[in-house]
């Protein structure tokens, strides 16, 4: 049982109830799945109930277990308010391995780690769709100095979010290069309980990474991201070979991008901290810096933003079985976004800009309000 790594921890927690009902100053709660369930058994609190009780051996792993660990948005806010300083998403991704290994991954789950197996994303997309939002093929599989990492979502589905980021770095002169045989990196696999599959994506793409020669890895999803800085350690206890960083990082540091000239705009813009970006990878300052940059944007903050950011509803892939509290969830970070009175909502996260644009589409608001991620007002901007 993986759980027993944390056993210390487990019996370490002191019921404070931090982790899920801590309100902040918007009077709101911080966890999505017991926001929408009322129930503390999807909450943190009950979560590591549930994990002493698997511990002592008084409850066993089932499905409605799987259905409550399952429900994790992966947000991090329970970990980040954590009284005792507890590993909680570690814990979760423990429990999710037991799961795995007793063949209860919920349906959604197990459809989606197939479809990332036989198809190499979690779309079920054919591969050769992956490179058809470039504009040419001049970059592709050549040797660079950067690579562009585009990711799943940004290939097949947010390809606004590729294009922006391969017009940025062209306009800023970078030298890079994308991939020609790019497989998920296997972001879903960590999710679904399943890292010996997400270590061999892993180790798949880094073949083809280290023949393109780049020293500096350029990614604009932070899963991606994360897979690459956090969980390659985790997975083969090596330091990962080549820099990693979000585009927002590398564009706030790079002096070309600065010398930029970039068209006006007259917008105000409310920034969504994605949870993954912002939360988990501490990357909070350099898209509200680039968002900046754009002449005649004014920008307006959430009540809930920052590090204490509210999900999107996106995380951990549970809208595969969890769809009624990915919708309430993305629905209430769209009002809340709405309630700054800004024009734009801007993100830096293609699950991000996904739940925001069906949280718009359901809502049937008539007001005309732009989601997009940063590396496209940005781009709009050239």
């Amino acid at each position: 049982m993986k759980l027993e790594a944390y056993k210390d921890q487990i019996y370490s927690c002191l019921r404070c109830a931090f982790c899920f009902d801590h309100l902040e100053a918007s009077g709101r709660s911080i966890c999505p799945p017991y926001a929408d369930s009322g129930l503390e058994s999807f909450g943190a609190r009950g979560k590591i109930a549930m994990a002493r009780a698997l511990l002592d051996g008084v409850l066993p792993y089932d499905q409605d277990v799987a259905d409550r660990i399952f429900s994790c948005t992966e947000c991090g806010a329970c970990e980040a308010q954590c009284f005792k300083y507890l590993a909680l998403t570690n814990i979760y991704a423990a429990m999710k391995e037991d799961l795995a290994e007793r063949e209860l991954l919920l349906p959604g789950a197990a459809s989606l780690a197939n479809d990332v197996g036989a198809q190499g994303n979690p779309y079920g997309r054919p591969q050769e769709k992956r490179l058809s939002w470039l504009p040419g093929t001049e970059r592709v599989g050549t040797t660079a100095d950067v690579l562009f990492f585009v990711g799943c979502t940004p290939s097949l589905l947010r390809r606004g979010i590729a294009r922006g980021t391969y017009r940025l770095l062209d306009a800023c002169g970078v030298d890079f290069a994308v991939l020609e045989d790019e497989t998920c990196c296997g972001h879903p696999f960590m999710a679904m309980g399943l890292p010996d599959r997400a270590r061999l994506a892993l180790e798949g793409n880094l073949e083809n990474i280290r023949r393109s020669g780049a020293s500096t890895l350029v990614f604009a999803c932070p899963g991606c991201l994360k897979t690459f800085r956090d969980d390659y350690v985790k997975l083969t206890g090596e330091l990962l070979p080549i820099r990693a960083v979000h585009i927002t990082e590398y564009l706030a540091e790079l002096p070309a991008f600065h010398e930029l000239k970039l068209k006006r705009q007259s917008r105000l813009v409310t920034y969504h901290d994605p949870c993954t970006l912002g939360r988990s990878l501490g990357i909070l300052a350099p898209p509200r810096q680039l968002i900046s940059a754009v002449p005649g944007v004014k920008q307006h903050e959430m009540a809930r933003h920052g590090a204490e950011s509210f999900c999107c509803g996106s995380g951990g892939f549970v809208r595969a079985d969890h769809e009624d509290l990915a919708i309430t969830t993305q629905g209430e970070r769209y009002l809340e976004a709405l309630s700054t009175g800004a024009d734009t909502i801007v993100s830096a996260c293609p699950a991000c800009q996904t739940a925001f644009l069906d949280a718009k589409q359901r809502s049937g608001d008539s007001r005309p309000v732009d989601v997009l991620d940063v590396v496209e007002l940005l781009a709009s901007a050239l």
